[in-house]
């Protein structure tokens, strides 16, 4: 079924064009992914998809009646129960259905969200969408703030919907799994429109067209240099002539210069250490016990990192991977047991909410005041400016301000001050939140030659699998090994199911008079309200039918009423189906 469609649509901000010539239509078979460097416009573009924003060129047109679902980045949420808020997603839920879903996102029904954590509100407004019905579901970055067990969910609960879906997110194991196309918004060069390609296929397939992208590029690449040198000769024709030169020929010159450049930047790099080589020992946790108010963060763990191993931290939202963390760093003292840390560590940690702090300095001065070079692995040493052009800082953004950057730059830089320091041990506390894909790869291929020790919480089951030989799990004060995600995959769900089936095996418990009364209250309320819905659905349907009478001879105004008709007509079925679930019977 088609849902809307977009005509030649551009956006700009602050006078900058962002992306221009849009034009793709949706389905209610299309599982959308959008990807793009940070900046480049995602956001801009669902905000386009959903009515939030009007486009600055083009139009787009909606199927009449069309019911979106939108997960934004930040939401604000009332002062209320969770339970009551995910509730407004669908009015004909059940109590249960609200419950359960708010369970399985590890949210307490009756927490007040006013005194939620950003994660917690953002699980609760995660809940809310999935729960309302839609026929389009627009999310970004819905993984944000979920453990990988909860994000694994997720892309069961996605693959199981029948609504069209768009979302942004740098989960590449959603992508491949849970979309069927791709939008790549792909900026040419740095401050030119970003180009909007359109993929069929997953994020996999969607590489392999990139590097025939890149190939034809290369082509171009080519060219340029030829062009480039016959550019540079004429520059340096004339010395006595050089202050007078046509301006158009210089800066032809330097665009050909950029162009020339190609791809040679996106080699990866293998990172070294700095002098100070790491000895037998790393860290060394012995019989450790850590307490948070009543909650026994870690209780009696024994753990050994050695030198140049790469190691996941894994588990549910609030287990104690961040604590597992700070008490390796040495910024948490546990109560009971040892911590003993190598003489010849250099640690770098980089924090779950770390960014570069706002300064007058220029962004390349900032990672100057760390070191000019960084090391590698093969002896050489890279000059500060080339890595940060590798994270994404061109030119301009080096000589910008760092109280100008964007959130997600400041976050890069923090990245790169950690990486300039060239530590031999590096925490990594969920470094994938808010990188672009782009920048997830050019990091993932430094770590990837990293020579020291490694030791990463994340949620991002792709960097777990491509970075980590060792995944710790820990829960309820406890650490279990795998050798990788798959094994504690498998594992997680051995025990979900012993836990299913133990819970299937007890005994119903014997009925309470006074809470069966209570549900029998509540039951009556809820048919009410159900009884008030029906008449209002019922005098939309007689709309609905009086209109189609008029549009008798328009036939697109009379398929788009029809279309309208059908909605109404599956909403009156479903709300009835709901009242007989709680209608109550007061006959004796």
């Amino acid at each position: 079924m088609h849902l809307l469609s977009l005509h030649d649509v551009g956006a700009s901000v602050e006078g900058r064009t962002l992306f221009a010539g849009a034009s793709f239509g949706l389905t209610s078979d299309d599982r959308v992914g959008v990807v793009g460097p940070n900046g480049v416009g995602k956001t801009t573009l669902l905000r386009i998809i959903i009515g939030d924003r009007a486009p600055d060129a083009g139009r787009v047109v909606p199927r009449s009646g069309l019911r979106i679902g939108w997960l934004p980045q930040e939401v604000a949420l009332p002062d209320a129960a969770a339970a009551a808020i995910v509730a407004e997603g669908d009015p004909l839920a059940r109590d249960d259905e609200v419950a359960a879903l708010l369970a399985r996102l590890g949210v307490p029904d009756d927490l007040r969200v006013a005194q939620a954590s950003g994660g917690l509100r953002r699980r609760v407004a995660l809940a809310r969408t999935l729960l309302a019905p839609s026929d389009l579901l627009v999310l970004d970055e819905p993984t944000n703030h979920l453990d990988v067990d909860t994000v694994d969910w997720l892309e069961e609960e996605l693959a199981r919907r029948r609504s069209g879906l768009v979302l942004i997110t740098h989960d590449r194991y959603v992508l491949e799994r849970s979309v069927n196309r791709m939008l790549d918004l792909d900026a040419p060069a740095p401050d030119e429109p970003a180009e909007v390609w359109w993929h069929d296929g997953t994020y996999s397939s969607l590489l392999e067209a990139r590097v025939e992208r890149a190939a034809a590029r290369q082509r171009s690449t080519a060219r340029a240099r030829n062009l480039y040198t016959k550019e540079v000769a004429w520059l340096r024709r004339s010395p006595k002539a050089r202050g007078t030169k046509p301006r158009f020929r210089v800066e032809q010159a330097e665009r050909l210069r950029q162009a020339a450049a190609g791809d040679a930047e996106s080699q990866p790099l293998e990172l070294g250490t700095g002098a100070t080589r790491l000895g037998d020992e790393v860290f060394t946790l012995t019989d450790v016990s850590l307490t948070r108010g009543d909650h026994r963060v870690l209780d009696r763990v024994d753990l050994g990192i050695g030198p140049g191993e790469r190691v996941g931290i894994v588990g549910p939202n609030g287990s104690g991977k961040t604590t597992l963390l700070h008490v390796l760093a040495g910024q948490l003292t546990p109560a009971e047991g040892r911590v003993k840390v190598g003489r010849t560590v250099q640690l770098a940690m980089f924090e779950q909410l770390a960014t570069a702090p706002p300064s007058g300095a220029s962004t390349l001065d900032t990672v100057l005041d760390i070191a000019a070079h960084v090391p590698l692995k093969n002896g050489e040493r890279l000059p500060a400016h080339r890595l940060a052009e590798r994270f994404g800082f061109d030119g301009r953004t080096q000589r910008t301000p760092v109280e100008l950057l964007s959130g997600g730059e400041r976050r890069r830089l923090a990245l790169l001050h950690l990486l300039v320091a060239a530590p031999n041990v590096l925490l990594l506390d969920e470094p994938t939140n808010d990188l672009d894909l782009d920048t997830l790869a050019v990091l993932e291929d430094h770590l990837d030659g990293f020579e020291g020790t490694l030791v990463v919480a994340s949620h991002d089951r792709y960097l777990l699998d491509r970075l980590t030989d060792r995944i710790i799990a820990i829960e309820g004060g406890h650490l279990t090994e795998h050798l990788d995600w798959a094994g504690y995959r498998e594992q997680m769900l051995a025990a979900r199911a012993a836990t299913e089936r133990e819970a299937a095996a007890r005994p119903a418990p014997s009925s309470d008079s006074a809470r069966d009364n209570a549900q029998r209250q509540a039951d009556r309320r809820r048919a009410r309200q159900l009884e008030q819905r029906l008449a209002r659905l019922q005098q939309q349907r007689e709309r609905l039918f009086a209109q189609m009478v008029t549009a008798a001879s328009a036939p697109q105004r009379l398929m788009a009423l029809q279309d309208e008709l059908t909605m109404v007509d599956a909403d009156i079925d479903r709300t009835e189906d709901a009242w007989l679930e709680v209608a109550v019977d007061d006959d004796p």
